[in-house]
Parts: structure tokens; sequence; C-alpha cells
């Protein structure tokens, strides 16, 4: 049995192959964790090639002590060659973390079993060791899920957007740009994420230009260097909070804030640390949406009557938004500049949007169970064949301004 070209197995014969249980295929399926990619009408289960990585998937992050809840609450994409590639590479690094902190508790133990057998008093801070490792899951687990949430919100862009030159290549058009600096350029990026406005631009980047790349979260700091692969070496990296950067005054010439100051709990703190590290001819860079970005996709969850997916999923970015951005900037910024990126998304299929909704802050994810995310599967999939398609415009732009001088 073959689906677009793949060539479709049977549950048994998936088992076998996968070296596992029917049983544990059939559980995974009535949980929701694993469903195959087709019924015949005898209700009989059917699976292709792209199965095996959404299974090596759920399996490795079981090894690695996700529960299969913990597993659901983490976006499973359909899973291409670029996906489960990056996938991996977190996986790796997970696994990694973990063999090195299980180490690290065998010496504890043993330190403290040799205390003991040498009638010696114990180190009972080499305790902590062990708590550490026993409260490391839920870190690994906000790590593995946010890298995935960041893949999704870019996935949905890179393949459905209108507007085909692309985010990354239009936003540093903008870099080259400045003018009345020197050639070896200073740069700061914060909330640098996967490090994508580089690795989409590595042939434009000049070799002069000395660029620092940070994130709030080491994770993230890690996806943006298996992105740059053997360019990472190209730059630095660091982890930094926006609201207290551990660099000198006037360090940079130009500070970059991607889609991230929205995201800060004081905005205006770390406005005052970004001037403080731009030097006196410093230019600052500040990119967000409008009020207005993806509307339709509200109206869609509207529709659905999903109580869900409420105001709180989609307001995030209120703090700092194209409408408020300027007045929010003025107090530590002049010569304040507004330039909007024109774009949209044609939705010709629901998965992609789909992920996207789950990747969005509150857990969104945590309030559907399977039936439910067929009935929105359902429910988008009808919309798309009605309207040929969801259109869903963008308002996406970005702030440039200078350093306000205090005299």
């Amino acid at each position: 049995m073959k689906q677009d070209g793949s060539q479709l197995i049977s549950i048994g014969d998936f088992a076998k192959k996968a070296g596992t249980t029917l049983r544990t295929l059939r559980y995974y399926d009535n949980i929701g964790l694993l469903k195959p990619s087709k019924y015949n009408q005898k209700g009989q289960r059917f699976y292709d090639k792209h199965d095996f990585a959404k299974l090596q998937k759920i399996l490795t992050l079981k090894f690695i002590g996700f529960s299969l809840d913990e597993i659901k609450k983490i976006s499973v994409f359909d899973v291409n060659e670029e996906d489960f590639k990056k996938s991996l590479e977190i996986q790796k690094e997970i696994v990694d973390r973990k063999i090195q902190h299980t180490k690290m508790v065998m010496r504890a133990i043993d330190d403290t079993l040799e205390m003991l057998n040498k009638n010696e008093e114990i180190n009972w801070e080499n305790f902590a060791n062990i708590i550490n490792v026993l409260n490391m899951d839920n870190k690994l687990l906000a790590q593995y899920q946010n890298a995935s949430n960041l893949r999704a919100r870019i996935r949905i862009h890179d393949e459905l957007s209108a507007n085909k030159y692309g985010w990354m290549r239009w936003y540093f058009d903008r870099l080259l740009n400045i003018s009345n600096i020197p050639k070896n350029l200073k740069i700061l990026e914060l909330g640098c994420g996967d490090a994508s406005l580089w690795f989409k631009n590595m042939d434009r980047i000049p070799k002069e230009w000395d660029i620092t790349l940070t994130d709030f979260s080491k994770g993230m700091l890690y996806d943006a260097k298996m992105n740059l692969k053997e360019k990472a070496s190209r730059f630095k990296f660091k982890i930094v909070d926006v609201q207290d950067i551990p660099f000198e005054n006037e360090t940079f010439h130009v500070v970059i804030a991607n889609h991230m100051l929205y995201h800060v709990d004081d905005i205006d703190r770390a406005l005052s640390e970004i001037h403080r590290v731009l030097n006196k001819n410093g230019y600052f860079y500040a990119s967000t949406v409008g009020k207005n970005h993806m509307v339709e996709m509200r109206n869609l969850m509207f529709q659905f009557g999903s109580k869900d997916i409420n105001s709180k999923s989609w307001d995030n970015t209120s703090k700092f938004q194209l409408e408020n951005g300027k007045d929010v900037m003025e107090k530590w910024f002049k010569d304040i500049n507004i330039e909007r990126y024109e774009d949209s998304l044609n939705i010709t299929k629901a998965e992609p949007l789909i992920d996207y909704i789950f990747s969005m802050p509150g857990n969104v994810r945590e309030q559907f169970d399977e039936d439910k995310i067929q009935e929105l599967r359902e429910f988008l999939n009808k919309k798309i064949k009605e309207e040929n398609g969801i259109h869903i415009s963008k308002d996406t732009g970005l702030f440039t301004a200078r350093k306000q001088e205090f005299y």
C-alpha cells in the first residue's frame, strides 16, 4: 500500500522493524502519541517511513527520562529532513548532558562512600549534586520544548509566506545600509534564538564585523551554534539577560533585538542597558509586530470556539508593538524610524498552523487531547478547502534609532 508515493507497512511489520511491540504501538495510538499514517476500512493500522523518525524521538525522550505525558507536551512536527536533523542534534546534546550529570552523581556517591569507609565526617554538600540531577529533567524538557516551539514559528513563515525574499534577508539589508560607522563593526544581538539572522545571510557578512550573539537560554545558544555549523567560530557567544548586560559602556556600534523586547519583564531597564553599551554614534535595531499581526488566526480560533486559546496567548507582544514602540524607546533613543515588511501567509495545510498555535505561550498544547486536535485539524482543513487556502495578514516591522545623548 502506498500513500503520496510512500510505502505503507502494517503495524506488525512496523513493530518488527522498529524492535517494539504491537501493544506499545496500539497504546501510543490510543493516547495520541503516535498515530498511524493510515487506517484501512477494517481499522487496521499502517505506518510510513516518517513514523520511524517520530517513534525514535519518543523513545529517545523516554530514555532521557521524560514521562509520556511530558513527551506529549512537546510539539511533534511532520518530520522532514531539516526538522529531523535539528531534533537529533538537540536530543544528542541533552543525552550528553544527562550522561555528564549522571557521572557527577556517581562521583558524589563514591566520595561519600569513601568517607563512610574511612569513618570521616560526611560532606553533605556533595548531595547537592544529586539533587541537581533529580531536578534536571524539567530543565531539559524546557530546553527541548523552547527549541521546538521556535522552529514551529519559523517554519510557518519560511514555508508559507507570500514574500519570498524573506524577513531575515530584508532585515540584513538594513544592517548593510548603516552609514558613518567603521568597517570593523562591533555588533551585539540580544535574544539571538537559533541565529537565523546570521546563517541565512552568511554569504553577506563582511569579514571585518565583530559579532557577539547572546540569549537568555543556554539551549538556544546551543541551537545557534548548531545552525551556524563550521561558521560558529566566526562568532562570540554568551548567556545574557538584557536587563543586566555584562559588557562595558559604549562597547558596540550596533545592538539588535529581533522580536524579543516584548518578552522582557522590565523593558525600560533593558533599554537603559542597551543605551549604555552602545557607543555615542551607535544604532539600535528593534523589530516587533503590530497589534493586528496574524489577526485572522485569532478569528479562526474564535470561530472554532476554543476557550483554551485566549487573549493572553495572542497579547504577549502588547508591551512593545509597532503602535507603541516609538513611545517606549524615546526616553533612551532619538531619530527613531519605523519600516514595515510587507508580507502575508497562505495556509494550504493544517499542520504548520496547528504547530504554530501550540508553540505560543500559555501551554495551549496541554489543553488539547487527541480528539480535540483532530477536531481542530478537520475544522482547518474544511476552511482551506472552502476558501482555497487560508489568508493570514502579517504586520511586522523594524525600528531603527540612534543613541540619545544626555548632557
